[in-house]
């Protein structure tokens, strides 16, 4: 082991886990947090930017590069890069999130000779929503290398039983080393409408030009076309007339570096038929002000993160039935299923809510119960550390001394060490990314 990263003592946990993730992984403090008392953290993401949540959280975060799109050379300084900072590290686990990381991750991991190696699949994405030539060839480049990591680790997670059985009878992923984690998890304890801010929800409403009486109609996703955006602006433009009180708004970021991005004209569809508010950083709030969310995803989804969010924050939910979505919403229930791609099916259920006060009410009261009992972090949380615990046994490392301090030598690692214990301080706020 390298004393000069990692030094041990006694008192806390000692197993090491190295959290790989994207742009995004900063979605993992969470679960982090929880565990700290029985496993030592640190996260590795490609967005520098997501080092200042780990260093508040108290975390050790290390910046590795990692572009988006396909770029052979660029995922090879990825993998080389990750391999050698993993080596330098010795984690016990490397646990990777998303689809690139757990790729480059987990193979990194295994050149590096990681005892535990644990891969998370949180939806398969637009690889497998389209069918395009050019994702077709995406997606020939992809499926070995995806191959190779779950046959080398120990153990692939996903989701949802839809993405589970199309990985085992398409023999990437072997059948005895896979599990399903219903979802990422969401803090109900945050995300609780009765703690929400009404000024601030006020102001949002005001923002929008909600008036009295109005309806706020809200979707929370990334720009693109797999997510379902263009039939949101379409269901609202269809709406415009017969249910004015309806206001359309659109929060997230337009990705411009995935296959499935929109052209400036699509763009511009959007931007003229909804209320286009970008990036947001008070999306907790903008669910407060929200009086039905909507996610007409043809994406191919784990457990939408924004519908666990939205359901905890007590919405009414219209979303597709698609893998992922369907775990969340109950037809008739706490929301409506649709069909992908169905602008008209769309508008009519979003209608239907619109014209009822008291079935909104019903359906978000549901949605609250539903979050709570099933998809409350605490079940992420257990279900997380009792695969780690079960293959850490196996690798024959089993708790033990605990571990102080990091130094943080020429790794490009940001953080403090982290005691022990639940810290929940620097706790990640709800997402954008859907």
């Amino acid at each position: 082991m390298n004393d000069g990263i990692w030094h041990i003592e006694r008192g806390g946990p000692s197993r090491r886990v190295l959290i790989v993730g994207g742009d995004d992984v900063h979605k993992r403090i969470d679960l982090m947090n929880a565990l700290a008392s029985r496993f030592r953290f640190a996260g590795a993401g490609s967005d520098l930017r997501r080092a200042e949540e780990f260093v508040a959280a108290g975390f050790p975060f290390i910046y590795y590069p990692m572009d988006r799109g396909t770029n052979p050379l660029s995922d090879a300084r990825s993998y080389w890069f990750l391999r050698r900072v993993i080596r330098r590290l010795q984690p016990d686990l490397v646990h990777a999130f998303a689809t690139k990381p757990a790729v480059w991750g987990r193979l990194a991991a295994m050149g590096a000779d990681v005892p535990v190696v644990i891969g998370t699949l949180p939806g398969l994405g637009s690889l497998y929503s389209r069918n395009d030539l050019r994702t077709r060839f995406v997606r020939a480049i992809y499926e070995p290398l995806q191959r190779r990591a779950c046959h080398g680790s120990d153990l692939t997670v996903f989701q949802n039983e839809g993405d589970l059985r199309q990985f085992v009878d398409a023999g990437l992923a072997p059948p005895d080393r896979t599990a399903i984690i219903p979802g990422s998890g969401v803090r109900t304890d945050l995300l609780d409408p009765a703690k929400l801010n009404p000024s601030a929800a006020r102001a949002v409403r005001k923002e929008v030009g909600a008036k009295e009486g109005d309806v706020v109609v809200t979707m929370v996703s990334r720009v693109i076309r797999s997510k379902g955006v263009l039939e949101f602006a379409r269901a609202a433009q269809l709406l415009q007339e017969t249910h004015p009180a309806a206001k359309f708004v659109l929060v997230g970021p337009d990705d411009q570096n995935s296959l499935d991005r929109l052209s400036p004209r699509e763009l511009a569809e959007v931007g003229e038929s909804v209320q286009w508010l970008g990036e947001r950083s008070d999306v907790r709030t903008i669910y407060g002000a929200t009086d039905v969310f909507v996610l007409p995803s043809l994406y191919r989804e784990g457990v939408p993160r924004v519908l666990l969010e939205a359901a905890s924050m007590g919405l009414p939910l219209v979303t597709t039935r698609s893998p992922g979505c369907e775990a969340v919403v109950e037809e008739g229930r706490n929301g409506f299923l649709i069909d992908t791609g169905q602008v008209e099916g769309l508008a009519r259920s979003v209608g239907s809510l619109v014209a009822q006060p008291m079935l909104r009410k019903r359906f978000a009261q549901e949605s609250r119960g539903i979050a709570v009992r099933h998809f409350d972090l605490k079940v992420v949380v257990e279900a997380t550390a009792k695969h780690y615990e079960r293959l850490l046994r196996a690798a024959g490392r089993p708790g033990g001394a605990g571990i102080e301090g990091i130094d943080q030598g020429d790794l490009g690692v940001s953080g403090q060490s982290h005691t022990g214990g639940i810290k929940r301080t620097g706790t990640t706020g709800p997402t954008q990314s859907g």
